[in-house]
């Protein structure tokens, strides 16, 4: 009698057992939880390697539009102020570029071997601020006909702090400091 009690319940066990074997009930929902946090932090890469291209592009749109203004002399004879010039850059970049986080530098050289654009971080990491006048005439910066400028832009993105499971910023404060040069020789307007 106490053989058939053990062949029961070994039976039970192994019934059991089986079930579970052959229960796929749940088994989608346990696999998507397994891929969804990789899956999700992929989704999120690719946004904010989009977003960030995106907006490059567009300051490096708005920067190109914009110096060539200087490049051609239509800013030095139109009496364009450093803020105009700033402004200008803004508008042709797009409305999403916040034009208070941008910092326009223009910068005339003797010839191309003194070249060297400005940096948009110093040393400790913090973003450096144009010490310009906001009323001074760009052709201050950008000299007159035939001279070497070089126009650099720097803007803070902060939306850089936002993205999820990525780490885009290069600054203390998590925020991405865009950087973007172009370097040419004025043409020979009449001055």
């Amino acid at each position: 009698m106490r053989m058939g009690f053990s062949k029961l319940r070994l039976e039970r066990k192994g019934a059991r057992l089986a079930g579970f074997k052959k229960d796929q009930d749940g088994a989608t929902a346990i696999e998507f939880a397994m891929v969804a946090g990789p899956f999700f932090i992929l989704v999120f890469m690719l946004i904010g390697f989009a977003l960030y291209f995106f907006v490059m592009n567009s300051l490096d749109k708005g920067m190109d539009q914009t110096s060539r203004l200087v490049r051609v002399g239509q800013a030095q004879k139109s009496n364009m102020t450093v803020n105009d010039f700033k402004q200008a850059l803004c508008n042709a970049a797009g409305g999403w570029i916040k034009c208070n986080k941008v910092e326009v530098f223009v910068q005339k050289f003797a010839n191309w071997q003194t070249v060297a654009p400005q940096a948009c971080l110093n040393s400790t990491g913090a973003q450096v601020t144009n010490t310009a006048s906001g009323s001074d005439l760009i052709a201050q910066y950008s000299g007159t006909s035939s001279e070497v400028v070089v126009v650099t832009t720097c803007y803070k993105w902060e939306f850089a702090q936002q993205i999820p499971y990525v780490k885009l910023g290069n600054m203390a404060d998590g925020a991405m400091m865009m950087q973007t040069s172009t370097a040419f020789r004025t043409e020979p307007y009449a001055n």
